[in-house]
């Protein structure tokens, strides 16, 4: 880190010297230097405070070092003539600096990503171009004959060597810089080929920068074919690149997964063909037309390369799909499984829960996943309507306007951005799917509930029969038979009519006792009076107080019986199994609806278990077209709230 600074350092003050040296006439030159060289050394800062271990900030950094001394040496003339011995050693030495552009371009590319060298073909690369540069400033130095302009009359202070090994060392540097140049790209593609998923990521940052020397060669033609001159055109590309390449290199490091650079190569990469393909129709017009309109050949060429743009404007959508197949097949192979799927789905010739088979197939990862969440809920379940298993880390959102219908998750290989691009692909599908899932649970729901009613049905008849086969039909059955022996007896005389009709009697109250006993389970007699009586009396006999809030009136009898149960059960449950100190029970009507809530201060964690009395109530509600709704959780009370549909609200 203190490297990296102290090269920052070092270029702002060699600016600041320099800005004051120039007239206001350099101002825009100081911006630029300003600029060429705090790119690198920002980028050397940032990779250095987040890896202090690794040599590849300061290297970044040296960048920009190198371009402040290069650009104080271009304008050096401007601002004084440089007399002395020292200027004497100053400009010998620096006769072949220009070759240290490459050193500390290359350099830091041998350092990428973990910042040292991996293998020993990288230390050999290393000491290969060092030896090669060194080799050159020695012979750009030494070597016999006046330096290059502007210092041809700059004397040999570091002396000279024979002409024949300065011969023979240019003949050896100056063929072995490509070379390294060239193994080292071949270096680079080898470490790419034999990298991991996130290695290969970080390398094609490396793949974006390099493809600006590409479009920076199209520009030159373009400009060199159009102008004549193709200098600045130049100069801008390859200060384009010097900048990209340090600042991708950062990004590569720190954040490879900042946005989707396999799409942004596909396009450049598209675009530089359909570029290339214009510039040959130029060049070829304008060649033909020189030797058959010489004094026209230009405005041919323009001409003619405007009717092949229009004319190939087509087919460019065609070239980026081609490309994408070839740099990008994974968002291609998405693209078409989903847009396959959906046609089938429209023709009724496939289900649209086969997504997540079809996206595993086109992207090869078997453990590709594709949740869908459940409305008004936070359930991701699968397409089968099953929880959805455990997803990696890797996965994004599915949304369908601003609301979240659905995850994906997939190996991480796949980046983020292709992720949610085939996210925003597949929200049709997903939605329609999830809305599909949610049918089937509803009906599921629904069959398991009427199922569960009839078996509640059932039972309740059952127990009925039994209770009135064993209680008031049995005393009903033996009143009657004690009458008939009554009546058999009267005509002898000697019978106690008296006490007979008063065993009658008794026998008649308690049949009519135990009936009524019956009926109350069935619909408790305390709401013959209404609902708010029922409700009073229900909670003047519980245990701990209990506040009531009653906002409804004029309601049907099979309302009024289900809110009554439904406020029983939850009492009942609050106070044997929460323990709470107060409990409040709401009931309100309007909009059609009729709520019932029901909430406490215990400890919670009730759940709705097949046969609990919470799950019979969910039933009961449901049977009567409403929902149960039960909010419980860990030291925060619960709250049971039924929504009732009510005509009359």
């Amino acid at each position: 880190m203190a490297v990296a600074v102290l090269t920052a350092a070092v270029i702002l003050s060699a600016f600041w010297l320099l800005s004051r040296s120039l007239s206001p006439s350099h101002a825009g030159l100081v911006a630029l230097a300003l600029l060429i060289g705090g790119t690198p050394a920002a980028a050397g800062i940032l990779v250095t405070r987040a890896q202090p271990a690794s040599r590849l900030g300061p290297l970044l950094a040296l960048l920009g070092l190198l371009a402040a001394v290069v650009l104080t040496g271009a304008v050096a003339p401007d601002v004084s003539t440089g007399h002395g011995t020292a200027h004497a050693y100053l400009t010998a030495a620096g006769q072949g600096d220009w070759i240290l552009v490459y050193v500390v371009v290359a350099v830091p590319l041998l350092y990428f990503p973990e910042g040292r060298l991996r293998s020993r073909a990288a230390r050999l690369l290393l000491a290969a171009i060092l030896l090669d540069a060194a080799l050159f400033m020695v012979v750009a130095a030494t070597a016999p004959g006046p330096f290059l302009p502007p210092d041809q009359l700059s004397p040999h202070v570091l002396g000279t060597m024979p002409a024949g090994l300065a011969t023979a060392l240019t003949v050896l540097t100056l063929p072995a810089l490509p070379i390294t140049l060239i193994a080292l790209t071949a270096h680079l593609i080898g470490q790419y080929s034999h990298s991991d998923s996130h290695r290969r990521r970080q390398f094609r940052w490396l793949g974006l920068a390099a493809a600006l020397l590409p479009l920076t060669l199209l520009a030159t033609w373009l400009s060199y074919a159009v102008t004549g001159r193709a200098d600045v055109v130049l100069a801008i590309g390859l200060t384009a690149t010097y900048l990209a390449l340090p600042a991708l290199m950062a990004v590569g490091v720190l954040r490879p997964e900042l946005f989707d650079v396999d799409r942004v190569i596909s396009s450049t990469a598209a675009h530089a063909a359909f570029t290339a393909a214009l510039l040959a129709v130029f060049t070829g017009a304008d060649a033909l037309a020189g030797t058959v309109l010489v004094h026209s050949a230009p405005t041919v060429a323009v001409a003619a390369t405007a009717l092949i743009a229009v004319l190939l404007a087509p087919a460019r959508a065609r070239v980026q799909r081609g490309i994408d197949r070839w740099l990008y097949p994974a968002r291609k192979a998405a693209y078409a499984a989903i847009d396959r799927l959906h046609g089938k789905t429209l023709s009724a010739h496939a289900r649209p829960e086969q997504l997540q088979h079809r996206l595993q197939e086109a992207l090869h990862d078997d453990g590709l996943l594709v949740g869908y969440l459940i409305p008004d809920s936070d359930e991701m379940v699968d397409s089968d309507g099953r929880p959805l298993a455990s997803t990696e880390s890797h996965s994004v959102d599915i949304s369908m306007g601003t609301e979240r219908i659905g995850l994906l998750s997939a190996r991480p290989a796949l980046s983020v951005e292709l992720l949610r691009d085939i996210a925003a692909r597949a929200a049709p599908l997903v939605e329609l799917v999830r809305l599909r899932v949610e049918l089937r649970r509803a009906l599921n729901e629904a069959d398991q509930s009427r199922s569960r009613l009839l078996r509640v049905g059932y039972e309740e008849r059952a127990r009925l029969e039994r209770d009135l086969h064993d209680g008031a039909q049995q005393r009903l059955v033996s009143l009657g038979m004690a009458l008939r022996l009554a009546q058999r007896r009267l005509p002898r005389g000697g019978l106690d009519v008296s006490g007979v009709l008063d065993a009658a009697v008794t026998e008649l109250a308690t049949a009519v006792s135990e009936l009524r006993r019956l009926a109350h389970g069935i619909r408790p007699s305390c709401l013959d009076d209404g609902l708010v009586p029922a409700l009073s009396d229900l909670i003047s006999s519980t245990p701990i107080p209990i506040t009531l809030q009653v906002t409804a009136s004029d309601l049907d009898q099979d309302l009024e019986t289900t809110a009554y149960y439904v406020a029983a059960e939850a009492i009942t449950n609050a106070i044997k199994h929460a323990c709470p100190r107060h409990i409040t029970l709401d009931v309100a009507a309007g909009q059609g609806q009729l709520r019932v809530r029901i909430s406490d201060d215990g400890h919670g964690r009730a759940v709705p278990r097949p046969g609990s009395g919470l799950a019979g109530l969910a039933d009961r509600v449901g049977a009567h077209g409403g929902t149960l709704a039960i909010d419980s959780g860990h030291g925060h009370g619960t709250v049971v709230e039924a929504v009732l549909p009510c005509a009359s609200s």
